[in-house]
């Protein structure tokens, strides 16, 4: 061992006539627990600035350092070529008390299981079931703003998009025996899940007793022979390949729940910050209206129409550029690893966050610009695929991409085709992020229609 500095270790083994030189990794000498803190975005791009794309930070209330990742290269190595060397990590405790066993919380075996029983639903040709749902929820959601707009009332557009992409999620698993169970019920139970943004115990206690109404669903399709082709009929007509079984029951119902709330909350926090880079971009918003209103709305539930759209895509990857959902992926590490010159001790904790990483001034030029055009086709080909994952990489990649980004298209070619916002935002809004990246207040927009 030979010391360099005192921020700096190299470690020089032989094997043969190979030399492996190891770096001691950088970071504060304060402990923390980054998770605790309530400046986490700021106090991450410190770090990043002071010490680079990989560095270590001692944790206060854990015997594990934490490894802080920001570099392209290192994230393809924790996400994709070595991915069986890492589990889920800090947080995922906390989510599992909310959603069980399902898909977004399950390890190993199981989870490939799992993932290789509900991928067929989300292959796109099984999307096309779900753009008459988009779209009727759309031109819904543009009668309520229309109203609000000719009495000059600023709309709630946070309140509205979860309300809007709740109703969607639901519709897409329960087709419209969603109207049945409000009917015998005498509410929707499910709209606690956009009432209450807080997620702490007692909001889980609640939602795991909507275990009970998606159980009700079930029982009566059963009973029925009846399957329609939503998200809920494949859950439960789907089987493993190897063993021939189904899912059984209480792992049916955590894998519904688990698409209810992945389904809608990503989704609902994404087009908030859509609606308010729109509010402050204005010329980017007549673009977006321009070509909205040279849509057909009947042929938006047609594939070929929504490829054909240009500035609607772009706008919605721009904002998940500058505010991912999903903006911190943790992951355990199981085994010793390597991430360049710096070493990955067995047990460390892994960030990935992709706020910084969709922000770093090497992958993309001006970062806190919101410029939709760097997602023109010819600078997406020339950039590095791992400086971008909103819906993360690899393996556990986000299973409902596709299911997300068309919604999103949907909604904003009907909105944009018919609303200009008439007020103003502040350029610095305030940001949540202890579920996902979201605003920390609601956002008010004061709309008026086009006129003929």
């Amino acid at each position: 061992i030979r010391r360099t500095s005192r921020s700096a270790t190299v470690i020089t083994r032989r094997a043969g006539l190979q030399t492996d030189v190891i770096s001691a990794l950088p970071g504060p000498e304060t402990r923390t627990d980054l998770e605790k803190r309530d400046d986490k975005l700021s106090w991450l791009l410190g770090c990043r600035q002071q010490y680079g794309d990989c560095f270590r930070v001692r944790a206060e209330s854990r015997q594990a350092d934490t490894i802080v990742v920001n570099h392209p290269d290192w994230v393809k190595r924790v996400l994709v070529s070595n991915h069986r060397n890492y589990t889920k990590g800090i947080g995922i405790e906390r989510v599992r008390v909310l959603l069980g066993n399902g898909l977004m919380t399950s390890e190993g075996e199981q989870w490939r299981r799992q993932r290789r029983m509900l991928q067929p639903a989300f292959h796109k040709p099984r999307i096309e079931f779900f753009l008459g749902i988009y779209l009727q929820l759309a031109q819904a959601l543009a009668d309520r703003w229309q109203q609000q707009a000719w009495q000059r009332q600023p709309v709630n557009i946070s309140a509205s998009v979860s309300d809007t992409t709740l109703q969607a999620i639901l519709r897409a698993v329960f087709s419209d025996d969603l109207d049945w169970l409000v009917r015998e019920t005498g509410h929707n139970p499910f709209e606690l899940i956009s009432r209450d943004s807080d997620r702490d115990l007692q909001f889980a206690v609640k939602f795991r007793a909507l275990a009970k109404p998606v159980q009700q669903l079930i029982d009566r399709r059963v009973r029925e022979q009846r399957f329609p082709p939503d998200l809920l009929s494949h859950c439960m007509l789907a089987r493993d390949k190897s063993s021939g079984e189904p899912m059984s029951a209480r792992l049916l119902s955590d894998e519904v729940l688990t698409l209810i709330v992945a389904g809608h909350e990503t989704t609902a926090a994404s087009l908030s910050w859509v609606w308010y880079l729109l509010a402050r971009y204005h010329g980017v918003l007549k673009k977006v209206g321009r070509e909205a209103r040279g849509c057909a709305a009947k042929q938006l539930v047609e594939r070929a129409q929504l490829q054909s759209l240009v500035w609607i895509p772009r706008v919605i990857k721009e904002a998940l550029r500058l505010y991912p959902p999903g903006w911190l992926y943790t992951r355990r590490a199981i085994a010793e690893d390597r991430c360049g010159d710096y070493r990955i001790a067995a047990g460390s904790d892994v960030f990935i966050c992709s706020w910084l990483l969709h922000r770093h001034p090497r992958y993309w030029d001006e970062p806190e610009c919101f410029r939709p055009e760097r997602f023109a086709p010819q600078q997406e080909a020339g950039r590095n695929r791992y400086a971008y994952i909103p819906f993360s990489a690899g393996p556990r990649h986000c299973i409902g991409e596709t299911f997300a980004m068309t919604e999103m298209m949907i909604h904003l070619a009907v909105l944009a085709a018919r609303f200009r916002i008439t007020s103003s935002v502040p350029d610095d809004i305030g940001i949540e992020t202890d579920v996902n990246l979201r605003p920390a207040s609601d956002l008010f927009l004061q709309l008026e229609t086009y006129t003929a």
